[in-house]
């Protein structure tokens, strides 16, 4: 996500919660660290599911993608390793 896109993304939330966000410089900026690494039109898409369902403006916590344990096989390749070698059964790759 570009600078200018987090922009927007917060101007759509003074839409949704008017008042709610300052819309400062360093609020953009502050917010950018943090969104980055998001895909624009996925966070506006959990910013409409957000201000469908709550009154209470988003913080970048709510708006994030958060690593979820099932998306990353590697650690669960790792325990059926460690499994395997505690009973003593083949290793399967």
């Amino acid at each position: 996500m570009t600078l200018a896109e987090t922009a927007q993304i917060l101007q759509e939330i003074v839409q949704f919660y008017p008042g709610k966000i300052n819309l400062e410089r360093k609020t953009v900026q502050a917010w950018y660290r943090l969104m980055k690494t998001q895909n624009y039109e996925d966070v506006i898409d959990r910013l409409d599911r957000y201000a469908a369902e709550y009154k209470y403006a988003p913080l970048v916590h709510d708006l994030v993608e958060k690593p979820r344990p099932e998306r990353n096989k590697d650690i669960l390749e790792i325990i059926s390793l460690w499994e395997a070698n505690a009973s003593g059964g083949p290793v399967q790759p």
